[in-house]
């Protein structure tokens, strides 16, 4: 395993256990552990730990699940470390909302005891019901959401490219990224048996199986790559205004056909 692997699944189970920490000694959860007995009063401390438990124990569960879609070589490392950093901030945001709905914020000091809160709380319309409903979305379906969206983008974007090949141009789209090379300007084409060596992703996609947008190589050249790594050889194509491509398939077979209809194009 990669050390980002270790490190997320160490994360997820730290957080799991902090989670039922915080449930069970709510004094943990700052700052609700450093108020005065009078601050506490203003605190829906059952909504605040269920919330801080909740979104501790889903981000804990999705950091173990890119963990393992990492090891399976599902996702690479660099889109690892983005899921990883993206999760940690989103957590964020159900924690604030959390503090600021149970947390007894713009009230002054000994403005309401414990039952007055509650009187307070049932007044504005937030019963028991309706704060569970809340913490349910903003906890557990909007995180699980996201995680979802993401998985799907992951399973489009391991897709190899479509190609439109006419005598007057190539067409080619993949993992959200487009683009048209006039068959006229292409000045050379040429096959390799290896992906060309990348110096840095500039506006593209990369996971274990393919490559998709702008790239820059090891050589200074910036180009467009269009490869997926079960596609055999991949074809280079300059054009006479610099551009520069890489294209292949998602299968070997495929890249073949390919090929040789772009250099038949060609003639």
């Amino acid at each position: 395993m990669e050390i980002i692997d270790y490190i997320n699944l160490g994360m997820g189970l730290l957080l799991i256990v902090s989670g039922l920490l915080c449930y069970r000694y709510p004094n943990l959860i700052n700052p609700y552990g450093g108020m005065s007995p009078e601050r506490k009063a203003l605190v829906d401390i059952e909504g605040l730990k269920k919330a801080v438990a909740i979104t501790f124990g889903v981000t804990g569960f999705l950091l173990i699940v890119t963990a393992t879609l990492s090891m399976t070589k599902v996702i690479d490392e660099m889109m690892t470390a983005n899921v990883m950093i993206a999760l940690v901030l989103a957590m964020m945001i159900p924690l604030f909302i959390a503090m600021w709905k149970y947390n007894g914020f713009g009230r002054r000091r000994g403005e309401l005891d414990g039952v007055e809160f509650a009187e307070h709380q049932e007044k504005k319309g937030l019963s028991e019901e309706k704060k569970t409903k809340i913490t349910l979305w903003t906890v557990v379906i909007l995180p699980i959401l996201c995680m979802g969206l993401f998985l799907a983008l992951v399973l489009w974007g391991n897709k190899g490219p479509k190609y439109d090949i006419s005598s007057e141009c190539v067409k080619v789209k993949g993992g959200g990224y487009h683009v048209t090379i006039p068959v006229a300007d292409i000045t050379s084409d040429s096959i390799w048996e290896h992906w060309p060596k990348i110096s840095m992703r500039t506006n593209g996609m990369s996971t274990n199986k393919v490559n998709m947008g702008h790239f820059r190589l090891k050589n200074g050249e910036n180009c467009m790559m269009f490869i997926h790594e079960d596609g055999g050889p991949v074809l280079e194509l300059r054009t006479s205004d610099g551009g520069l491509y890489y294209l292949n398939c998602a299968t070997e077979e495929e890249t073949l056909e390919m090929i040789a209809k772009v250099k038949s194009k060609r003639r």
